[in-house]
């Protein structure tokens, strides 16, 4: 067997496992991308928020949880961390 055969199988070879590999890294770095986005998009909800409810004495803190809570429910999230907060936390 040639050796610029086995070089050429080699290359394929290792062509190929990137393929795979790469298929692979990208699905979960999309759906950690994705879930960065909503929580970001729930702290900008958030933020908008209590530059509104400060008129009325009335804040909601902004950390990972709420800001993940409204991002990923959205405007129902928000109202469920005003009723916990308006009725649950005195």
């Amino acid at each position: 067997m040639d050796s610029s055969f086995v070089w050429m199988i080699a290359v394929l070879g290792i062509l190929f496992m990137v393929l795979i590999v790469s298929q692979s890294v990208w699905s979960p770095l999309r759906w950690l991308g994705y879930s960065l986005f909503k929580i970001a998009i729930g702290g900008v909800l958030l933020f908008v928020f209590n530059s509104m409810a400060g008129y009325f004495d009335f804040m909601i803190p902004i950390n990972p949880v709420t800001a993940a809570m409204s991002g990923f429910l959205g405007l129902p999230g928000l109202v469920s961390l005003v009723i916990m907060r308006a009725f649950i936390v005195v």
